[in-house]
């Protein structure tokens, strides 16, 4: 019965897509509600068929072979996957970013393929490029910039990115969004049910909802690329003359609501320079990407909300240079200073009191704390607390990466309420301990911790009762 239904869903809809449902624009994005839904589920169909097939054969195979074929599954879910999201761009495409990086349960094989979106997705053609850039700038491309190249040097979720010359000789980058993304983005918001269940698609260990209730709430902010301009000009002027920080200048003469262009960084991409550079300059840029976090959270009260790999650049010196500020999340002052308590109470281990902060900030719902013990929230935070929870040195690994998302984000999470703001700080959190993992990031991040969250007399207060060694 299953293989008439999933043979008979997938006729229907391939037969809705050839009557026009799923039709493209120019730049290759389907831009329709229902269009964009089938072209999901047909996904979803030859997922769950390949996944039966091997199940099946699975059952006649020795542990070896059934190993290599759980690899070549992987793979070609992975290539499925890639396939669907980088060419439907959009929300779908931010989805499957936001998972490679900070779901390291995936399988490695579907995890490099997920990793591709980050910056080689599809590009559209030239010819759209130069359209955009007429329309926008109002004028033709050749008299906006001396030099622009054809081909992307990156093409992401909502637009792809040039390398230019100005007329005066400055080398940028010029990102030109897609025509029609704006339409897609929406018609994919409109359909909560469709990103939940792009997300159930790529990894069923995560807890969907939080992820797209942020996502809806930031994503049509990315689509402004005159607001992304301001939030450059923020964070530059934030950390205008840091030895180690490099934030962009922009070009407001060059850049509108569709364009906008930037000075050009040149530098090691990530998965480059966690090859390639030397241990000094990772350990630099591991400090350099935890002050731009810390400073920027609680000095600033802001903090760019799209830390994965693709929007760091790796210059000489232990150096980063930060790119694409679209996504900026700004926390109100009395959030973090409650969030900094809840923090500081953790390390105190004052069970009752970061009990009571947690119902205070809504983590855990007044009404719901009958059903959520004080000592289980205590011990199924220990993950996210555990860099930070014992005053020695802590290396960021990707097993603990694995089975701290595991963990935190796994059912238990449905138990807790996950306001917006937290769900923000999530994905900070573990989307730095993914990149710090990479690099082999160590030190001794209690200390650095205490900077941050412990007040006059709690160094002693924890010296007297330090956690248990059971915690680590």
């Amino acid at each position: 019965m299953i293989w008439l239904y999933v043979g008979g869903l997938a006729c229907a809809l391939g037969l809705a897509c050839v009557l026009g449902f799923g039709r493209s624009n120019a730049a290759g994005i389907t831009t329709s509600r229902w269009g964009r839904l089938m072209r999901l589920w047909l996904s979803t169909v030859r997922l769950v068929g390949r996944r039966m097939l091997h199940a099946v054969h699975g059952v006649f195979v020795g542990e070896e072979k059934r190993r290599a074929l759980d690899k070549a599954r992987a793979e070609a879910a992975g290539k499925e996957v890639l396939q669907t999201m980088g060419n439907m761009k959009g929300a779908l495409m931010k989805l499957g970013q936001i998972v490679s990086f900070m779901d390291d349960t995936l399988p490695p094989e579907l995890q490099a393929e997920l990793r591709k979106l980050q910056a080689s997705a599809p590009p559209m053609p030239y010819e759209l490029v130069e359209s955009v850039i007429r329309l926008e700038l109002g004028q033709a491309p050749e008299l906006a910039f001396a030099e622009l190249e054809q081909q992307a040097m990156a093409a992401a979720s909502i637009g792809q990115v040039h390398r230019a010359v100005l007329p005066d000789g400055t080398r940028v980058a010029v990102k030109v969004q897609y025509p029609g993304v704006d339409r897609a983005i929406q018609a994919d918001l409109s359909n909560y049910g469709l990103l939940m269940g792009a997300i159930n698609l790529m990894t069923p260990t995560l807890d969907a909802k939080p992820i797209v209730d942020e996502l809806t709430a930031r994503l049509s902010e990315e689509l402004d690329y005159q607001r992304e301009a301001d939030n450059v000009e923020l964070f530059r002027g934030l950390y205008e003359g840091h030895p180690q920080i490099v934030v962009p200048r922009v070009f407001r003469a060059a850049s509108s609501r569709r364009v906008l262009t930037t000075e050009l960084l040149e530098g090691l991409p990530f998965y480059e320079f966690v090859e390639k550079g030397s241990d000094a300059d990772k350990r630099s840029a591991v400090e350099t990407l935890h002050t731009f976090c810390f400073e920027s959270l609680y000095q600033h009260h802001v903090f760019n909300g799209d830390p994965h790999p693709g929007n760091y650049l790796f210059l000489p010196g232990g150096r980063v240079g930060f790119l694409d500020f679209g996504c900026v999340k700004r926390f109100p002052p009395e959030f973090l200073a409650a969030f900094r308590q809840m923090n500081r109470l953790y390390l105190l281990q004052d069970r009752a009191a970061f009990y009571a902060q947690a119902v205070k900030m809504r983590f855990v719902l007044p009404n719901q704390t009958d059903k959520v013990d004080p000592d289980w929230l205590y011990d199924y935070l220990r993950y996210y607390y555990l860099p930070i929870l014992h005053d020695r040195e802590f290396l960021f690994t990707a097993d603990y990466c694995k089975r701290a998302v595991g963990v935190m984000f796994g059912p238990n999470m449905r138990r807790l309420n996950m306001p917006a703001d937290f769900v923000m700080l999530n994905r900070i959190t573990f989307g730095l301990n993914s990149i710090f993992a990479q690099l082999g990031a160590r030190a001794n991040w209690h200390r650095l911790a205490r900077r941050q969250y412990f007040e006059p007399g709690d160094a002693e207060r924890w010296e007297a009762n330090p956690p248990h060694p059971e915690m680590a």
